[in-house]
């Protein structure tokens, strides 16, 4: 009898290993999908957004050109620009019969040209009479050439950045001694309701 038992429990147990081992109905177990991998294509990134186009210089005129979004201005300043006041003027302009306007707190570059046979030079002053005899500081910090007493030679060049600030009338004077009182001069405004630079000839 326990013969017959243990024969009965040892088919049983063989039966059963091989049924695990076949799977269930004897059909061989579906392979997994790897957890680690996604079963739908991976979405394409979305494509960068262009970069905003920078905003445009604005050309004024042959000697001013501004960007507004950058509230920068460039300025070309030409001693000595024609014959105008015998040579005495910047960009044809002398004894105020010119006008730059900017905002107050842009910034502004400006590149000085001496075009003249003798020496001059460029400072921002306060817009009063009479002018200093030698002037040497500027009213604005950083507004004037290199040399401005002895000026610079003929086809020197220089270049200055400055802030337009604080709000006021100024000049652009030549600070070699006698050139502005001869009229070597233009108007400089810092404007605090002006919202675009402007260069204005009367």
């Amino acid at each position: 009898m326990r013969v017959l038992r243990a024969a009965a429990v040892g088919a049983a147990l063989l039966v059963s290993t091989a049924i695990g081992a076949q799977g269930s109905g004897g059909v061989a177990p579906k392979r997994h999908v790897n957890a680690s991998r996604s079963a739908t294509p991976a979405a394409k990134p979305a494509p960068a957004t262009a970069p905003a186009a920078e905003s445009p210089d604005v050309q004024v005129n042959e000697f001013m050109s501004y960007n507004a979004a950058a509230t920068t201005i460039k300025l070309k300043l030409n001693s000595a620009h024609g014959s105008n006041n015998g040579g005495m003027n910047f960009n044809g302009g002398f004894s105020g019969n010119e006008t730059i306007t900017v905002p107050v707190g842009w910034s502004v570059s400006w590149a000085f040209t001496n075009e003249d046979a003798i020496p001059h030079s460029a400072i921002v002053l306060p817009n009063v009479m009479p002018f200093p005899a030698q002037p040497q500081d500027p009213a604005i910090p950083r507004a004037y050439t290199n040399d401005v007493t002895a000026g610079l030679a003929t086809g020197k060049t220089d270049a200055t950045t400055f802030k337009a600030q604080p709000a006021g009338q100024y000049v652009i004077a030549c600070g070699v001694p006698g050139h502005a009182p001869s009229g070597m001069w233009i108007h400089f405004d810092v404007s605090a309701n002006a919202k675009v630079p402007a260069y204005a000839t009367k």
